[in-house]
């Protein structure tokens, strides 16, 4: 979660969870890492306590059950904040049984969470886990960077890249240094993604030093959006 524009909305970060107790099932790694996992962005949080005892299981019409222990929710949240906190799950684990082939084809993914084996238990002192969930694309950043992540970079030439919700235009990307001087930037071509997102791409040759990397663009309504990431480059 982090802050977008005033409010709280949902960013991607990728991460390998390919180290584990749950490594050899791809959806519960991927759940397990998000509880335990910091944000590599500063400007990012988790809603979420640590748990490594995670399971789940898929069936053939495309519902992921996910069996996280009580401790996961250990945290009081308000009903708002809750519900975020179960987007971040419903979007992490579709987005994984997608991208390792785990969902049968055209189908519409659902997630039904479990507490210790239980369902429709009361979660995060807020929530009652009524029904399955479907990730919200409403609650998703208009826009936002994938790279350059968040630590050193080799001097040279630094990718930046993200993706922008359907509706998002203009995308300019602009990169400034620690006087707040613009020392590149330009627009960016967006490219339309199978998931109904725009993507886009750029390199920059950047010196070694610290640099703010923005990208913004205007949505559907003509409000400007934003997302910028720090970015240090390191001598070769």
């Amino acid at each position: 979660m982090g802050a977008a524009d005033g409010e709280q909305r949902l960013f991607r970060e990728f991460r390998d969870a390919t180290e584990g107790p749950t490594a050899v099932d791809p959806i519960a790694a991927a759940a397990a890492m998000l509880t335990t996992a910091a944000p590599q962005d500063p400007g990012y949080r988790t809603l979420w306590s640590p748990a490594d005892q995670v399971g789940s299981s898929t069936s053939p019409d495309g519902t992921i059950t996910v069996d996280l222990p009580a401790e996961a929710f250990g945290t009081g949240l308000d009903e708002q904040d809750a519900r975020l906190a179960l987007q971040q799950l419903a979007h992490t684990v579709t987005a994984t049984a997608s991208s390792t082939g785990l969902l049968p084809q055209n189908a519409e993914p659902e997630v039904v969470v479990l507490v210790d084996g239980r369902a429709r238990e009361e979660v995060f002192g807020s929530v009652r886990l009524d029904g399955p969930l479907r990730p919200d694309g409403s609650l998703e950043a208009p826009l936002w960077l994938l790279d350059p992540q968040e630590g050193p970079h080799p001097e040279g030439a630094v990718e930046i890249s993200g993706r922008a919700l359907e509706g998002v235009g203009d995308c300019r990307w602009a990169v400034r240094d620690e006087d707040g001087a613009t020392v590149a930037g330009g627009a960016v071509g967006t490219t339309a993604r199978d998931d109904g997102t725009v993507g886009f791409r750029t390199e920059v040759e950047l010196t070694p030093g610290r640099y703010e990397v923005e990208v913004t663009g205007r949505d559907a309504e003509g409000r400007t959006v934003r997302d910028e990431d720090a970015v240090e480059v390191v001598p070769r």
